[in-house]
């Protein structure tokens, strides 16, 4: 995990003086401390001015970025990892001196090579900035699924980027005025800012100082590996799920790459049980951390985890989440909620968020020398894992095609949500048109992959991020998730129906009663939720309302606030949908003022001061 933010602007035009650029480059670097506590790196040279923080994973000695090449005309910095760099090394030509040990100098000497071209050999997630000084070019380029974020803004000449919104802020000509009605699109391009934008999954960007043009472009999309000759492949599903296993294995060997201890988050379900059992084979005392709460207990989640390190003989933790007792024990307060607002860059809150954010605080503070953690996220997205869950009505493929169906037509049409002070409008729009002749679940692939950008990874990477842990995920790799969009439509069902292929797959490794439990979302898991959401505003309303409608920072009228707040209960649907507007109305306000202040309104450290949850043994 590491951070970068920078900005350039072309034609010789330099609105500020070099000592200016620097301090504004140093406040950049500030906010993005946490995603790279190890060391800092500043190059500051017309046309551009880049800033470097690194959280140190690999080549602890020698691997400070940015780094250059021989001639000292072109540079690579890179959030994230290169998993097959080794690899990639020894494919190249003899004339590249290699300066580190470090995955992140083979970008460097690929792109030398092959130009953009070297995306396409790179397994790994990343956000890679390339400075040319030759051609004064800066190109920058995200993962192919938008594992590691990257921001962007074009003003005029002035080209600004960074790995965190937040960081953007510090520059004083960055824009500032939310936009809010991309809170439901789905759009994997929105910052909620006008005029700043996350470069998408699987593009890459390029700008020319000498001309200030901006190329984007996609060097990677779904559904080009869709089949297209059905017939063509003789396979049967056995030989997909076998061939799917061999990948999958060589996925988490290849994430295990580390220079630095390695943990794993360990739900007790299929997805991060099979990420464990596989890790376990290649890498020695793999320390496991499970959320211990009461829907964990009902729904046998972790009782599951705790057997299955028994079995293993791993280190376990199971990190005890109190529902009557939390919120005392971080002391949340209107700050608590400023700082999840501020680190999330994004205009929400969430339990889920909040929950992650607590378990890697658990094992920073109590294990500060792990830095990797292995997740189970994306196991379901491309595999039908949402196919049969426990609560659902579907009784078959075909019943859940049709459901799929029905859902496509009901997003397909805007839908007026509420309105705003300023007189706009937040909307609920679907992705607009589809590839032509895709099936239903191909359709339901690529939505996932905006779901993904727009949440899953979004909290993910921020919540790991706060706490100076990268989070890998093993199910990510796009050779697997190019190749379960590659199987023929005829084995969907044999193969996607209830995950099968991943519980065929894990089989080898976990008993059958693990492979095959039910996947359980939990009414007592949402429930639980809610009430300590209720819990939130209880605490923080009053003091929320002194600092934010006195002061008329709110986009919603006081008395919609406090309609909201008086009809908020966790007794009734329409209670509910009380609090839920509610915690999101007071997310919006503070994110607004975010914007236009440019500055967090709180310390960026809030919570440190604040002991950890407790692991809980005996349950």
């Amino acid at each position: 995990m590491c951070g970068f933010a920078g900005f350039i602007d072309g034609n010789n035009h330099q609105q500020y003086k070099q000592s200016e650029r620097l301090q504004i480059l140093n406040q950049m670097g500030e906010r993005l401390y946490r995603r790279g506590i190890d060391d800092k790196q500043l190059f500051e040279s017309t046309p551009l001015s880049f800033i470097f923080r690194r959280l140190s994973i690999v080549d602890l000695a020698g691997g400070q970025q940015p780094i250059w090449n021989e001639d000292k005309t072109m540079f690579v910095a890179v959030n994230g990892e290169i998993y097959n760099h080794i690899e990639l090394r020894s494919n190249l030509r003899n004339t590249h001196q290699f300066r580190t040990y470090s995955d992140a100098e083979i970008v460097l000497h690929l792109y030398e090579e092959i130009g953009v071209n070297a995306l396409h050999l790179l397994n790994g997630m990343f956000a890679i900035a390339l400075w040319d000084a030759r051609l004064q070019q800066l190109f920058l380029a995200r993962d192919r699924l938008g594992i590691k974020p990257l921001y962007y803004a074009q003003i005029g000449s002035l080209l600004i980027f960074s790995s965190t919104l937040m960081s953007l802020f510090a520059h004083p000509d960055v824009p500032r005025h939310p936009q809010f009605q991309d809170l439901t699109n789905l759009s994997v391009t929105t910052s909620y800012v006008r005029g700043i934008n996350r470069l998408a999954g699987g593009h890459y960007l390029l700008y020319d100082a000498n001309t200030t043009n901006l190329i984007i472009q996609s060097y990677w999309n779904l559904e080009k590996y869709w089949v297209t000759e059905p017939n063509s492949d003789s396979r049967q599903p056995q030989d997909y799920i076998r061939e799917y296993r061999e990948l999958f294995v060589d996925s988490v060997q290849k994430r295990l790459m580390s220079d630095v201890p390695i943990g794993a988050f360990l739900s007790g379900g299929l997805d991060s049980g099979a990420v464990v059992a596989v890790a376990n084979q290649f890498h020695n005392r793999l320390h496991c951390f499970s959320i211990l709460a009461d829907y964990t207990r009902e729904n046998g989640d972790i009782q599951a985890a705790r057997q299955f390190c028994q079995k293993l003989n791993l280190p376990f933790h199971p990190v005890y989440f109190d529902s009557e007792k939390l919120l005392e024990q971080v002391h949340f307060s209107l700050e608590t909620f400023e700082y999840f607002i501020w680190i999330m860059d994004a205009p929400k809150f969430n339990m889920d968020w909040f929950l992650k954010h607590e378990l890697h605080r658990y094992c920073q503070t109590l294990f500060p020398d792990l830095k990797v953690m292995l997740l189970g996220q994306g196991a379901d997205e491309f595999a039908g894992g949402y196919s049969a869950p426990e609560d659902s009505s579907t009784k078959d493929w075909q019943d859940y095609i049709q459901q799929l169906n029905e859902e496509e037509q009901q997003t397909s049409q805007l839908k007026q949500l509420t309105s705003l002070n300023d007189g706009s409008y937040l909307f609920d729009r679907g992705i607009k048109s589809y590839p032509p002749d895709c099936t239903s679940f191909q359709k339901q692939m690529l939505r996932e992959v905006y779901y993904l950008q727009d949440y899953n990874l979004w909290h993910e990477d921020r919540s790991a991020m706060s706490q100076s842990i990268e989070a890998r995920v093993p199910f990510l790799d796009h050779r697997l998730v190019e190749y379960l969009a590659a199987v023929p439509p005829q084995h969907h069902a044999a193969l996607f129906w209830n995950k099968m292929i991943i519980r065929e797959m894990a089989g080898q490794w976990l008993p059958h009663d693990f492979v095959y439990r039910k996947k359980s979302f939990g009414a007592s898991h949402q429930t639980e939720w809610v009430l300590i959401q209720y819990k939130i505003v209880q605490r923080i309303f009053t003091q929320f309302c002194e600092k934010y409608l006195a002061n008329s920072r709110s986009l919603f009228s006081d008395e919609q606030i406090l309609s909201w707040f008086e009809q908020a209960n966790v007794n009734s649907v329409k209670g509910i949908q009380a609090l839920d507007k509610l915690l999101n109305a007071m997310a919006m306000t503070v994110f607004k003022t975010i914007c236009l202040t440019g500055k967090s309104p709180t310390s960026m450290d809030y919570l440190y001061g604040c002991s950890p949850l407790k692991t809980l043994d005996d349950f």
